[in-house]
Order: structure tokens, then C-alpha cells, then sequence
């Protein structure tokens, strides 16, 4: 009833807001072409008005305002062309092949997709590939480094020096310990390792060549050229910046595509919409700080993550929770931890995940928990397994004529000890932690992935590799965007908003000399902000 009155009382201004922004769209009646300069990195952090200011740095969207953007663009029928500008760009693989399909999808819509650039690397490539034209300048370079691996092993030099490192994994596919205990992998870790970097190699040439293998061997080549390049038919022309942007061009305003948007989905009653929260999880997984509870970029720490899902899931506008992974893994005890407070989220809401760039062991652990995982076909995961290393530093201690005694040690004292060699009761007790941490993971995927618990060793024993549906390893392949259409089909098809629950902007680590002023400073951490380039709302609530 409120909100019905609330509506009446503030129509007319809705109504001549509605005649200014179809106003501004008569002024660029004619147009046919949408230009667009793609971010040299994605924004990852909430910063307030005032964190921008102090950096003085230009403004930057994140990648869900690009990929809507493009989005709109794609389902805009008024826009013939759209021209795009590559400046080098700091992208992961997973960033580029994402953009890359809905580049496609652009094409393939009817339009015409112009690219120009000048620089790069595999992953600009990908994205010209991609493209109807493709100019480049006369200057222009692009080094090339295919999917391929060089680890380095330093189990034989740590001995030299008296380090011994003792590993406990649960399965021979499980490698992180080999760097640090031999000079060289194990079979089954190399074999699995080339069967991973040879099928990402194998997805990533399909892409830049369209599938003509003919075209492989040009990108076996450590540098190309745009001579190089236009030679092999990569591209289409060589041109200054100046040219490819002639002033002929009839080109609309920057904001166009989010201006028709709104005007398209005006209505004089506004449907309720479903609040969809995307919460990007990036980095190592630990404890964190307990007495310091604000997420921050580039970790996943419970102490802080846990009373955010907690606050998710007691926000009854928010209907659906996806979870953006991109995590290594880390801690088995707090992946656990987190792993139980998705479940408990899931009681009230829809929870999704989207699987990134690595999502492998603890990452995979939190992923097990969802509903349905959505992962870009680059995404590197797998490694469902334990492991645990401990060095005994003894012989080095001596080296440098130092010595420690044990006094007043007990069984299993030697475990906390780097001096002390283990024990044989110590040793049998580390492998059979390992052993019930590997079950009770193997326990949480089958749970949560419906796989029966004996087919569990065929994916595990801490094998890595591309996402497959077939295996159930994930439901589906796609971006980011296919993972929100697939939560808006569990909604039943309605109308939703999107917001990014992004973690904070720490400036503290940027400028060290602040100190405690700035985490004094509550009102940087309390503002919100509308983001004017897409309907993506972007904030951060301080969710406790």
C-alpha cells in the first residue's frame, strides 16, 4: 500500500525524467556507431569518494559493469557498429575468454565488431580473434606465451643447506609438497600437470584460430607483428589510431546504451524486483584477523567472510547469492568452516557459484557447497585432496653451530618442533590427519555434488584440470553472466537487481604512514555508490 502511494506521489517527476532521458536519445538520432576503450584493469575493491580522490587515479568499471555493458550494446538494435580501443591490458585468462564470447555475441547479433590496438599478449589476441575487423598500428607487437609450465624443484638445494622438508598428501596427483622435497616431479604429478597445460593449450589455440589449424603455428612464435599477423590473415589492415577513429563516423554519447536501457524499461508501475548479491572470493583461504572483520581484496579469510554470508543470508530483500571463486585453496579447518555457513545460507536463499580462474582444493571445497556451479571453460580445478609439509631445520642449526635440547617433551611434542626429527608414532599420526581430512572432503563433495563416494578417487587424490559437466564436476560452462541468467531462471524469469558486494579498499596497505588514522576514518568505509554505467549497483555494507 506505501509503496503504491510512494509511487503516485513521485509519478510526475518519474515522468519528466522519463521526457529528459528520451530527450537526450533525439539529439542522437542518426547515430550508428558506439565507441568504446576497454579498462586497462577491472576495478576489485569498494573505495569511497574520497579513497578516489586521494589517489588521483582515473576511474576504472569492474568487470560486471564491462560485460553488461556489452551486453546491452549486443541487445541494442540501433547500434550498427561497435568500434573498440585495446590499451594493454592487465586481464586474467578467464577475464579475456569471458569478454571474448560476448564479443562474439555482438557479432553475432548482426553488428559490426571493429577492433584496434597496439599491444599485447595472448590474451588481446583473443579478444581480435574474436572481432568482424581488426586494424592494428604500424608499430605494433604482441608476445606470445602459450599454456605451458617450468616448475622449479628445490628439494636437492634445500638438503645441501641441512633443510629437510617431510610431505603428507593424500594422493600421488597431489604435487605441492614435490617443489620443496624433490629434485624433480613424480610420474603421476607430470603427467597430470602436461595433460592440464596441453588441453588449456588445446582450448586456447582453438580460440584464436576459429578452429583453422592451419593458423597453429603462427602462435608458436614468440613475438608478432601486425605485418606478421596481417600476412596470415589474422587481421584485416594496418592503421594509425587516427585513422581507425576517423571524425566521419557518426558516433553516440558514452552513455547511450544505459539511456535507451531505461527508457525501454520504464513503467509507470515498477515491478518489485529480486535482489541477486554477487560476492566475488579471491585468494588463500585462512582464519584472518579475529578482531579485524572487513573483507579485503585478494583474501578469503573466515573470521570476516562468515558474519557477511551470516548477514546475507538474515537480508530479506536479497533473494539469491552467487559466489565469484577464484582461490588456490589454503586452510582445510576454515574451508570447512566456511564450507558449513554456505550450507546454512543455501537454508534461505538460492546460492550459486561461478568458478574463475583457479578454484582448486580449499577453493573447490567452498564450491562443493552450492547449488550449481557455473566455470569458464579456462578455469583450472581439481586438486580434491590434503596435504601438509614440516621442515626439520637440525642439520642447518648445526651447520652454523647451533643447537637446541628438548626438555621435557611428550608424545607427539616433536610435531610443533622444527629441530626434533618426527617420530614414528608422530609420522603415523600426520598421515592419518591427512587421511581423515582427505575423507571428510571427499565426504563434502559427494554431499554436495551428488557423486557417490567411491567414484570420489577417480576425480581426487588431488588431480588437476578443466571443469567438465560430464564427470559432475561442475553443472555448467560459461561467464559470469550465464551464471546470473541461471539464477534468474530459478527466480522464475522475474525482474532482479544486481549488486556486487565488494570487498573493501585497504588503504592502509597503500599508504602505511596513515597507519590507524585511516581505520579511524568510519565514513570511508560507509558510503555507497550508484554505479551510472550499467544497471549494477555497486557497494559495500560492512556486513557484520
Amino acid at each position: 500500500m506505501f509503496r503504491i502511494l510512494f509511487l503516485v506521489l513521485f509519478l510526475p517527476f518519474r515522468l519528466l525524467y522519463q521526457f529528459y532521458l528520451r530527450l537526450s536519445l533525439v539529439f542522437q538520432s542518426g547515430r550508428e556507431v558506439y565507441e568504446l576503450e576497454f579498462p586497462a584493469v577491472f576495478e576489485d575493491s569498494y573505495k569511497s569518494y574520497w579513497v578516489k580522490k586521494l589517489q588521483g587515479k582515473e576511474e576504472t568499471v569492474t568487470r560486471l559493469e564491462l560485460l553488461i555493458l556489452l551486453k546491452l550494446i549486443q541487445k541494442n538494435g540501433k547500434i550498427k557498429t561497435l568500434d573498440i580501443s585495446l590499451p594493454p591490458l592487465e586481464w586474467t585468462l578467464s577475464e579475456f575468454y569471458e569478454v571474448r564470447n560476448q564479443l562474439i555475441a555482438i557479432k553475432e547479433s548482426g553488428k559490426k565488431l571493429r577492433i584496434f590496438a597496439k599491444e599485447g599478449g595472448v590474451g588481446t589476441l583473443l579478444l581480435l580473434t574474436a572481432a568482424t575487423e581488426v586494424f592494428l598500428a604500424p608499430e605494433s607487437e604482441f608476445m606470445v606465451l602459450l599454456p605451458s609450465a617450468e616448475p622449479m624443484f628445490f628439494g636437492k638445494f634445500l638438503k645441501t643447506w641441512g633443510i629437510e622438508v617431510q610431505a603428507f598428501a593424500s594422493g600421488p596427483y597431489k604435487s605441492f609438497a614435490e617443489s620443496f622435497t624433490r629434485g624433480e616431479f613424480s610420474k603421476e604429478a607430470k603427467k597430470n600437470l602436461e595433460t592440464l597445460v596441453l588441453d588449456l593449450r588445446k582450448v586456447i589455440l582453438s580460440a584464436l584460430t576459429n578452429g583453422k589449424k592451419s593458423l597453429e603455428p603462427i602462435f608458436y612464435r614468440p613475438m608478432l607483428s601486425a605485418d606478421e599477423l596481417l600476412s596470415a590473415g589474422v587481421i584485416h589492415g594496418i592503421k594509425t589510431e587516427t585513422e581507425f577513429f576517423s571524425e566521419d563516423r557518426k558516433v553516440f554519447s558514452g552513455n547511450y546504451p544505459s539511456l535507451h536501457y531505461k527508457i525501454k524499461e520504464f513503467h509507470i508501475l515498477p515491478k518489485r524486483k529480486a535482489e541477486v548479491v554477487v560476492i566475488p572470493l579471491e585468494g588463500g583461504i585462512s582464519g584472518g584477523d579475529f578482531l579485524h572483520k572487513h573483507r579485503e581484496n585478494g583474501k578469503i579469510e573466515a573470521f570476516s567472510l562468515i558474519p557477511n554470508l551470516k548477514a546475507l543470508a538474515e537480508d530479506k530483500k536479497i533473494k539469491a547469492v552467487i559466489l565469484e571463486i577464484s582461490s588456490p585453496g589454503g586452510s582445510a579447518f576454515y574451508s570447512e568452516q566456511i564450507h558449513q555457513e554456505i550450507l546454512e545460507l543455501k537454508k534461505t536463499k538460492i546460492v550459486t557459484a561461478y568458478f574463475k580462474d583457479t578454484v582448486a582444493s580449499g577453493g573447490y571445497y567452498l564450491g562443493s557447497a552450492v547449488d550449481h556451479i557455473t566455470a569458464s571453460p579456462v578455469c583450472i580445478t581439481g586438486s580434491i585432496g590434503a596435504v601438509s609439509i614440516r621442515a626439520n631445520l637440525q642439520k642447518l642449526y648445526k651447520k652454523v653451530q647451533l643447537n637446541k635440547e628438548a626438555v621435557g617433551f611428550y608424545p607427539f611434542r616433536d610435531i610443533h618442533s622444527e629441530f626434533q626429527p618426527l617420530s614414528k608414532q608422530s609420522v603415523q599420526y600426520l598421515e592419518s590427519q591427512i587421511k581423515k581430512i582427505e575423507g571428510l572432503f571427499y565426504r563434502r563433495v559427494a554431499e554436495g555434488r551428488k557423486i557417490p563416494l567411491e567414484n570420489l578417487p577417480k576425480i581426487g587424490m588431488g588431480r588437476v584440470y578443466l571443469p567438465t559437466v560430464e564427470n559432475r564436476i561442475v553443472d555448467s560452462l560459461g561467464g559470469l553472466l550465464d551464471a546470473i541468467h541461471e539464477v534468474k531462471e530459478r527466480l522464475g524469469g522475474k525482474p532482479i537487481t544486481l549488486t556486487e558486494e565488494l570487498p573493501a579498499y585497504n588503504l592502509r596497505n597503500k599508504i602505511p604512514i596513515l597507519g590507524g588514522l585511516i581505520a579511524e576514518l568510519k565514513t570511508l568505509e560507509s558510503l555507497n555508490e550508484i554505479s551510472l554505467l550499467s544497471p549494477v549497483r555497486l557497494a559495500w555494507k560492512n556486513r557484520k
